[in-house]
């Protein structure tokens, strides 16, 4: 517990905007998720390679490959439509 208190010390005024849907209520979040499980199961196999990028970057200290990493992610947030 105290550890988890610790990163949210550190946690910048950002992340409560981006942790807003754990504030929610558990049973919407829980219905659609069971309702859209088979995208959600895609997405996360995406979300672990992603991750897994990422750890390797870092194991491989390997600045270049970590750079990389952040210029595609900045380029597909700069592709979305904007609203």
């Amino acid at each position: 517990q105290s550890q988890c208190t610790d990163f949210l010390a550190m946690a910048g005024s950002g992340f409560r905007d981006f942790s807003r849907i754990a504030a929610s209520d558990p049973t919407i979040w829980r219905d659609i998720l069971m309702a859209n499980s088979d995208e959600m199961e895609q997405q996360l196999r995406h979300f672990g390679i992603a991750l897994e990028s990422l750890r390797s970057a870092l194991r491989n200290n390997s600045p270049v490959q970590l750079e990389n990493l952040i210029q595609s992610a900045s380029a597909l947030r700069s592709s979305w439509p904007q609203s």
